[in-house]
């Protein structure tokens, strides 16, 4: 197993007698039933709604400086190795164009080699310089990508070469025996649709939904623009609500420009009101109140709400996204509720208990209430003490608070006690980072001067 970790790397001996490599095919002669050369193979077709996408046709063309291209569809394909390609048909049967352009087909020489794919298994993106094809059934699958360097020294041409000058520095290297392969079922490609400009999830989105969001925040900002937007698009709503809150300022606002008022709305209203505050009060004022109104009512007056506090106040950190119920619920219908409920981020592990005025009564969490008889009350699974902080509480105060009692989120109450929301340790995380990094910028300059 290479350093790349992926469960299919490996291929042994008598199993790479079945593989070839694209660039082992690229640029060979192609002979048409009279064995006559017509041309030399300059790309292949593949279905790409294929888990392992088959070949479907192959691209000739022939001619120098003027290239002319014709496309063969595959049963007219007598076979393909590293000889060249030989075809079950006349040479008067081809039709040769002065272009080969098109958008709706897959090919690996256009949309897979030297381009970018996302790399789901590994969580990263990554570049393909060569790929591995598996004869079967008289085709060619696309098996695996190669994204080592000796894939690289193959498609131009040098592996030979390099493989015998290491080999007589050193007959054991590691270079001469491994081969940095991906299997193509962990690969998601990024051709961009020219009319629509959205990429085609070809991957199942659950392979994009099991990706950390940290990971497909990181993920994202490693493509260009032009990907990151098409991307972007194509996704579905969670995947995109993760990767929005996982990136930077300047990449969210980028992307918020190129959505529609409905698409930004829709984004919007199912980010956590934390996150999308954060946004917001970056913003100048105009384009804040604009994107407040493409957003629904009620969640519009609450994100008002929200931007009026400091940013560095327990108001301004909180998110209104929190579970709570009357001091009289049954367990059994709280956890019913909680099962049924959807959330817009992972919900804290903590349950409040409210009277009928809203106000902040007792904590509970999860694994009491899996703990407690169904019928029980919920008031009776209660901490016996709640701690909270008030919307005018600073970051020390509530990361103190935090600290002390070991809060993963910490309720925050007006003068009323009437509960307004949490706070969640992440949110006081990143602040704590942000200021440590602040500081250690102000030493530095002190220590200059």
């Amino acid at each position: 197993m290479n350093s790349f970790n992926h469960p299919i790397n490996n291929i042994s001996i008598s199993a790479a007698k079945m593989f070839i490599f694209f660039s082992q095919l690229m640029e060979k002669p192609v002979f048409d039933k009279n064995n006559l050369r017509v041309g030399e193979l300059y790309d292949l077709v593949v279905k790409p709604s294929e888990v392992y996408p088959l070949s479907c046709a192959l691209v000739i063309r022939k001619g120098f400086p003027n290239h002319r291209y014709s496309t063969i569809s595959w049963q007219d394909v007598q076979k393909i190795n590293q000889e060249g390609a030989f075809l079950k048909i006349d040479k008067t049967a081809l039709i040769f164009s002065e272009s080969h352009d098109e958008k709706k087909e897959f090919t690996l020489r256009r949309d897979i080699l030297d381009q970018q794919v996302v790399d789901t298994y590994n969580h990263k993106v990554i570049r393909v310089n060569d790929i591995h094809l598996l004869n079967v059934d008289q085709a060619l699958m696309i098996a695996h990508v190669d994204i080592g360097s000796r894939g690289l020294f193959r498609r131009l041409g040098f592996e030979k070469a390099i493989d015998f000058i290491v080999r007589l520095f050193n007959p054991k290297a590691k270079y001469l025996k491994s081969e940095h392969l991906v299997s193509w079922k962990y690969i998601q490609p990024l051709t961009i649709n020219p009319v629509s400009m959205t990429i085609k999830i070809d991957a199942p989105q659950k392979n994009l939904a099991n990706i950390p969001a940290a990971d497909l925040g990181d993920i994202f900002l490693d493509l260009n623009i032009n990907h990151q937007i098409a991307l972007f698009k194509s996704l579905n709503l969670d995947n995109k609500t993760k990767i929005f809150t996982n990136i930077d300022f300047k990449t969210q606002r980028s992307l918020m420009e190129e959505l529609s008022d409905s698409d930004a709305s829709e984004l919007l209203n199912n980010i956590p009101s934390d996150e999308a505050t954060d946004f917001l009060e970056k913003l100048p004022s105009e384009q804040t109140k604009h994107i407040l109104n493409l957003i629904e009512n009620k969640y519009s007056k609450r994100l008002s709400q929200l931007l009026g506090y400091s940013g560095d106040s327990a108001g301004g950190l909180m998110t209104t996204e929190y579970i709570a119920f009357a001091k009289d619920t049954t367990v059994e219908a709280a956890l019913n509720q909680i099962r049924e409920r959807k959330f817009k981020s992972e919900p804290a592990q903590f349950v409040y208990i409210i009277s009928p005025e809203h106000q902040l009564i007792g904590a509970t969490n999860f694994r009491r209430l899996m703990l407690a008889k169904p019928l029980d009350l919920i008031g009776s699974c209660a901490f016996p003490k709640t701690y909270f902080v008030h919307l005018d509480s600073s970051v020390k105060e509530v990361a103190y608070l935090m600290e002390k009692y070991k809060y993963f989120a910490i309720p925050v109450v007006n003068e009323n006690n009437i509960l307004q929301g949490i706070i969640t340790v992440d949110d006081i995380l990143s602040q704590m980072i942000a200021f440590a990094w602040r500081r250690l910028k102000r030493i530095k300059i002190m220590q200059k001067t």
